[in-house]
């Protein structure tokens, strides 16, 4: 059980890529004060916290409801995976999880905490896909609570990498949040290929 929910919770928190999506978090709060930027912070968290959960508890029901089979949402998730990995690695531009038009009305929005950083930057597609893949594969309820628990600590990572984001930003700089958000992509990746051979197996 240790070992599942580490694998949920280091997978959740790669996909939900926080260094990646920092610098979009501190251009939407520059113009804030440091309350209001932790204030923006934990709005946007607990918004993604609460959706992911949603679907985390509802999630077999809404795909018995549209007929989808769990190897073919592995299949689609995992293709959706390999997009984001090739995006953090810089192999195609950007615009998958969020829209130049969504970033620009971030920009100009005096509260971003819902959109765009609660969704589509960090409970978006992939992040809503992966949870909703972990909770029909487990199925138990005492199984379910670790893919919960392992959404709240990932969210509440989020937060703090949010929190210190400035420090963050200085520690590291451009190139190294660049080099950190490129090995989650290549290891996005392999979760990627994982989620489609899975899926393959599974129909075959």
């Amino acid at each position: 059980m240790i070992k599942s929910f580490l694998n949920v919770f280091i997978s959740l928190l790669i996909i939900m890529d926080p260094l990646g999506n920092l610098p979009f978090f501190i251009l939407f709060t520059r113009e804030k004060t440091s309350s209001e930027r932790r204030k923006v912070a934990a709005i946007a968290t607990l918004t993604a916290c609460i959706i992911l959960i949603f679907f985390g508890l509802t999630g077999d029901f809404a795909l018995r409801f549209f007929g989808i089979s769990l190897p073919s949402f592995k299949i689609a998730g995992g293709f959706i995976f390999f997009i984001y990995a090739l995006q953090m690695l810089h192999l195609i531009p950007g615009g998958v999880k969020t829209s130049t038009e969504e970033k620009q009305e971030g920009m100009e929005k005096e509260n971003v905490a819902l959109v765009p950083l609660a969704t589509p930057l960090l409970a978006g597609p992939g992040a809503i896909t992966a949870v909703l893949v972990w909770r029909d594969k487990m199925g138990y309820v005492s199984q379910t609570a670790y893919i919960l628990a392992a959404v709240v600590l990932a969210c509440l990572a989020v937060y703090l990498i949010f929190h210190f984001g400035e420090k963050i930003s200085q520690a590291l700089g451009v190139g190294g949040i660049r080099v950190i958000t490129r090995i989650m992509g290549f290891l996005l990746a392999v979760i990627a290929v994982q989620f489609i051979v899975s899926g393959f197996q599974q129909l075959f």
